[in-house]
């Protein structure tokens, strides 16, 4: 067993599958203890382009200082939903107050001149954000969701049964990128571990690996996975993963933890 944890990684194999505009840092934190690292982007964030669709945007932007709550899902959905506020809104209103599903989606807010809400402990899921005491009872206060199109419905759901009217500003549609299939299926390695940033990147993983040989297919299924939350590892379970680790929250450091205990345990 090695000393420390911090050697985990050192020589390991890790492939990872972040989106190739958000991969980089990831990598770089991986390379920097040690480890050799396979990127395949899983998931790809585009944002809306139907007419439609982005004049629903355009008019709950407008409406910003009308709403009491401001709920961002993800450093996309910052990035999306300011990029907009930056349009029409030369100042942030002083209407709404902002919270951030994850550590990173709150340091983008800061990033943009913001101050979520924050949370006890280190989770900042969406049950961490419900939990909140000023989300306990919003009956008749306006909350506003930004997010990708489709996104986990249990936010939106349970504020709405405590009263609140609620809007969805879908910002993005989160897509498989069209080379992954390919890549995936000549992809000669058989990694130490595989880091999986959401439900949805873990949902088009187990969809690819179906169009694997069965050989590549059972590694795959059977080297540890590491994924960002209890819930999402749970599903893992359910698609037949045999080794998925929970992360404490989908950011680096936490996923970085994770990783180092999977592969530590591996060696004992």
């Amino acid at each position: 067993m090695h000393d420390s944890k911090t050697a985990a990684l050192r020589g390991r194999r890790i492939l990872i599958t972040r989106p190739s505009h958000q991969s980089a840092a990831w990598q770089q934190r991986l390379e920097a203890e040690g480890a050799l690292v396979d990127s395949i982007p899983l998931l790809e964030i585009v944002p809306v382009q139907d007419a439609a669709a982005r004049q629903a945007i355009k008019n709950l932007i407008m409406d910003f200082d009308q709403f009491d709550h401001a709920i961002f899902v993800s450093q996309n959905a910052v990035h999306g939903a300011f990029d907009w506020l930056d349009d029409y809104w030369p100042q942030l209103p002083l209407g709404p107050r902002y919270y951030a599903v994850g550590a990173a989606t709150a340091r983008a807010i800061r990033q943009r001149g913001a101050e979520p809400e924050a949370c006890a402990g280190d989770t900042m899921d969406s049950e961490a954000l419900l939990s909140l005491p000023t989300l306990q009872n919003p009956a008749g206060e306006r909350v506003i969701i930004f997010r990708g199109q489709g996104g986990r419905p249990l936010m939106g759901k349970t504020l709405t049964e405590r009263g609140a009217r609620l809007d969805y500003c879908e910002l993005y549609q989160r897509l498989l990128p069209t080379p992954a299939q390919e890549q995936l299926r000549q992809y000669r390695h058989i990694p130490d571990a595989t880091t999986l940033h959401s439900g949805e990147t873990l949902e088009n993983f187990h969809r690819l690996l179906g169009n694997l040989d069965a050989e590549q297919r059972r590694a795959l299924l059977t080297q540890p996975v590491i994924l960002p939350s209890q819930r999402v590892a749970d599903r893992a379970r359910a698609l037949g993963f045999t080794n998925a680790v929970a992360a404490t929250n989908a950011g680096n450091t936490a996923m970085l933890a994770a990783l180092q205990d999977a592969l530590s345990a591996g060696d004992c």
